[in-house]
């Protein structure tokens, strides 16, 4: 993964100890209810994205392969990394890979 995503790494792994405290976590004291982490998953685990139907034809694939990078801030998603085209994007309809 290239080095300007290493900030993407530190920002996942702030992530989750906001949200898991020893006592009452940070998540907790502001939102006044404990957090989900159904949608926690593993840093730099391959990431299935599916690819729009406006954007592929008939016999294209219907996913690409990603990495997970880090968690969206702005919407309910994954920042995920595609290696073939250098470029990250947010994505909600995702598969993960998670056996490494």
């Amino acid at each position: 993964m290239p080095k300007f995503y290493w900030a993407e790494a530190v920002r996942t792994a702030v992530y989750i100890p906001n949200r898991i405290g020893e006592k009452v976590s940070a998540h907790e004291l502001y939102f006044e209810r404990k957090p989900n982490l159904r949608h926690v998953r593993l840093f730099g685990s391959i990431a299935y994205v599916q690819m729009p139907y406006e954007k592929r034809r008939k016999v294209d694939p219907k996913s690409e392969k990603c990495i997970l990078v880090s968690y969206s801030q702005e919407q309910k998603g994954y920042d995920c990394y595609n290696p073939r085209t250098r470029e990250a994007r947010v994505c909600r309809d995702v598969e993960f890979d998670e056996s490494l």
